[in-house]
């Protein structure tokens, strides 16, 4: 990932996704941003992961946005948490339905 932190480090999470926000979109495809609550994998607790613009999300052999993903969705995710950000941010996900 460009500009991050070398310090920054990856965490995996799976589980199946409780709620998606969708916080803002642009005009253009992949422009939305917001965030996605996780309920992790073996009933251990949720996480609140953010989708920043421009990231792209695996579902089989297509790539889809936050906004194609929904209630349910299984997801394998990796998440990074940024200087100065709240939310881990998802680096890469893959989705099944």
């Amino acid at each position: 990932m460009a500009g991050a932190s070398s310090s920054a480090k990856m965490q995996p999470y799976e589980g199946q996704i409780k709620a998606v926000k969708v916080e803002k979109c642009g005009l253009q495809p992949g422009s939305c941003e917001g965030s996605v609550i996780l309920a992790r994998a073996g009933g251990a607790g949720e996480d609140t992961l953010a989708i920043k613009p421009g990231t792209w999300l695996k579902r089989g052999d297509q790539l889809v946005t936050i906004d194609e993903l929904g209630i349910g969705n299984y997801v394998k995710v990796e998440a990074v948490q940024l200087p100065g950000q709240q939310l881990q941010q998802i680096t890469i996900l893959s989705s099944g339905d």
